[in-house]
């Protein structure tokens, strides 16, 4: 069989010829190339490498082409592994002081932006206690693509720097594809990531779930008034550009900008009332928050958050964590944030971000965050009983600057300037002076008992000196000028001011538990306290002016000073000049906290038996002052009533799991006899009756929530 010159597909271009014609009666084996096509290559489909094209191609009528493949990776010189060898010993001996470090570094750059950041964490003041020697390690910084880590492993480190991306290969087969690429037949690469969160399928569509553009920027303009204030981790001009463009495109958003716009409609509505969900998105609470809490869990799924190096997810979990705290029980939420705190340390969060090499407004966006994460950690370890799980020693990121931010955006290069005054960051910043303060005081309480046996009162002037410290430094900084007819600064004025007497009285209770018998001007000077906080808390839950402020209001309520005074009036306390008045106001209290009516939660229950004991054992003139009992001691009977009703009844059916998200909705487990928590039930003098399903694990015995509460959350760094 012969073959025609129009069958003919030569691979190169012939040879010139001599003029001569040369026929043949069979033709020539085709040559075969030495690598796979292209085509067949991506559709994964065997090549039989003739051509082009070659069969496969040319039946489905594809375009062929051959492409030498990339060469392999040269072979390590011995030299190479030598030296690398070296500089390894020479590190571990500087970390262990035997050798004197170099004063010249060298990071070397490459297609990530990785840097070698040589750090080492501050020591802390000499008054606080580290529990461990100073030690100095050497970090890695690898930045990319919108992703970041910081590795501080002998293994990792020990690598050579071509080798060092490969730890977020795992990420790469998951990377940010069009989402309606993922949704199609895509199993999740970590099924983890669902289970912790109690969600279905991975990979779900969002779509439906979306809001029209309009309900979407009432949502975003509800989080900046409501939330955003007290936050802080957004830039919020950047952050609205982003949600625009994703709110009227939602096939086009990312993974993560995903992640981003439900957290922030989540957080929207729980932050709302009842009456502006109503208003504004014409649906109920109740329904906003289960569509968009299966959203924003559906989305963190999707976005893998358990192992990402991605810090927009990572923000986005801290609004879930932030918006979902009263809902989950205290142990399941603490291994949620214990999440968001390991994810931090993988990113790189814990190292101050001025010493890897990011530009100014990353800087900046990288101190907020964690200094959000590390109240969240603080309070999760109070109320779980189990304490703080970010060491002292563990980090050095020094705080955010006082700015607004108008004074930030992301190409700056030169560092931002600190304002001086109220600014936008006043509120976080405020906290973070408090919690510090706390911090050096610690030790100084834990003092007490030693100090007060030997007759001295060096622990108390101490810490009288610290919290004066901090009261100048706060009117100084900021409430010298915050104006009292903003919300926000109003807020800011009552938590500061009240969080001063609060932290006074939280110093002073240590002592009381170890010596009851003070004197009679402590006694007066501790009512005193509390009857001023109990002024505080009740003024701003009924002002009008942070009504909006009210999920944190209502969250955050203080227990201490209210448990003191109830167990003053239950004692018949000569420090009670006015029972009347203290009634009124705890009656007014009540009113604005439907909490302690919902019988929910631990702390509502023993704080609410503690109120009827002080009411009925109280000295019968002080009740007589009355010509009736007040309404709410007989609606706090029934709520208490049928709680215990509930309780048997459920008691008697079998037991059903039940989600984390239905917690509040369940009995309490009584605790344990033999749990240590509960021996020492009534050995403070408080009176919470801890016989009855009360778990005391639940009491947030914390200094400030968020601003109020957190007696951990701000460790200072070694």
């Amino acid at each position: 069989m012969t073959t025609t010159a129009g069958q003919m597909r030569p691979l190169a271009i012939a040879p010139a010829t001599n003029g001569t014609s040369q026929s043949q009666d069979t033709a020539a084996p085709t040559p075969c190339m030495p690598y796979t096509c292209t085509t067949c290559a991506r559709r994964k489909v065997k090549c039989d490498k003739q051509g082009p094209p070659c069969s496969t191609c040319q039946k489905g009528r594809l375009e062929c082409h051959y492409e030498a493949p990339p060469p392999r990776k040269r072979k390590r010189k011995a030299a190479d592994d030598l030296h690398e060898k070296l500089e390894h010993y020479e590190d571990v001996l500087k970390q262990h002081g035997l050798l004197q470090a170099s004063n010249s570094s060298s990071p070397a750059d490459d297609d990530t932006h990785r840097e070698v950041v040589q750090t080492s964490l501050p020591r802390l003041p000499q008054s606080v206690p580290t529990g461990g020697k100073h030690l100095s390690r050497n970090g890695t910084f690898l930045s990319g693509k919108g992703k970041s880590r910081y590795i501080d492993s002998l293994i990792w480190n020990s690598l050579p720097e071509e080798d060092m991306n490969a730890s977020d290969e795992e990420d790469a087969a998951d990377g940010d594809v069009h989402p309606s690429l993922i949704y199609r037949n895509r199993l999740s690469l970590d099924p983890l990531s669902a289970t912790v969160l109690g969600v279905g399928q991975p990979g779900q569509s969002l779509l439906e779930l979306h809001p029209t553009y309009d309900q979407a920027m009432k949502m975003w303009r509800c989080y900046l008034t409501h939330v955003e204030p007290l936050i802080k981790i957004f830039h919020a001009p950047t952050a609205l550009a982003v949600v625009q463009r994703a709110a009227s495109n939602p096939s086009s958003a990312s993974k993560a900008v995903e992640c981003l716009l439900f957290a922030v409609y989540h957080f929207a509505v729980t932050a709302m009332s009842d009456e502006e969900c109503e208003k504004w998105l014409e649906q109920s609470r109740q329904q906003l928050q289960a569509r968009y809490y299966a959203a924003v869990t559906q989305a963190l799924v999707n976005a893998a958050f358990l192992r990402t190096s991605d810090i927009s997810v990572l923000q986005s979990y801290v609004l879930f964590l932030l918006s979902v705290r009263p809902r989950y029980d205290p142990q399941t939420f603490w291994v949620l944030t214990g999440v968001a705190t390991r994810i931090a340390f993988r990113i790189g969060l814990h190292r101050d971000p001025e010493t890897l090499g990011v530009g100014p407004f990353d800087v900046q966006m990288r101190r907020r965050l964690f200094w959000q994460i590390l109240p969240l950690d603080g309070m999760s370890g109070q109320i779980s009983g189990t304490g703080m799980s970010i060491g002292r020693d563990q980090w050095d990121t020094k705080q955010p600057i006082n700015i607004n931010d108008e004074d930030i955006w992301p190409d700056m290069t030169e560092p931002p300037v600190p304002r001086k005054g109220a600014t936008e960051m006043m509120f976080c910043l405020m906290r973070a002076e408090v919690g510090m303060t706390h911090q050096k005081a610690a030790p100084l309480v834990g003092a007490y008992a030693a100090m007060w046996d030997a007759g001295t009162s060096e622990a108390n002037d101490a810490i009288d000196n610290l919290v004066n410290e901090l009261e100048v430094t706060l009117e100084e900084k900021y409430l010298r000028y915050c104006d009292p007819f903003d919300s926000f600064h109003l807020l800011a004025m009552s938590m500061g001011r009240g969080g001063l007497s609060l932290m006074r009285l939280r110093l002073k209770l240590p002592r009381v538990k170890l010596h009851p018998n003070i004197s009679d001007d402590e006694r007066k000077e501790i009512w005193r306290l509390a009857n001023r906080i109990t002024d505080f808390v009740q003024s701003v839950l009924t002002n009008a002016l942070l009504k909006k402020y009210s999920w944190h209001l209502q969250a955050m309520l203080q227990y201490d000073a209210m448990i003191w005074m109830l167990n003053e009036i239950r004692r018949g306390s000569f420090v009670v000049t006015d029972p009347q008045e203290v009634w009124l106001k705890l009656e007014r209290i009540y009113e604005c906290y439907p909490a302690f009516m919902g019988q929910r939660r631990a702390i509502h229950i023993a704080f609410s038996k503690l109120t009827l004991k002080a009411w009925e054992q109280q000295p019968a003139e002080w009740r007589r002052l009355f010509d009736k009992e007040p309404v709410f001691f007989e609606k706090l009977r029934l709520s208490i009533k049928n709680r215990r009703d509930k309780k048997a009844e459920l008691k008697a059916q079998a037991p059903n799991a039940n989600h984390p998200w239905e917690a509040q909705e369940n009995p309490l487990p009584s605790p344990k006899p033999d749990d240590p928590a509960t021996t020492t039930s009534n050995s403070s003098g408080f009176g919470i009756d801890l016989a009855d399903d009360f778990n005391p694990d639940t009491i947030d015995w914390g200094f400030w929530d968020q601003l109020l509460r957190d007696t951990d959350s701000f460790p200072m760094p070694q």
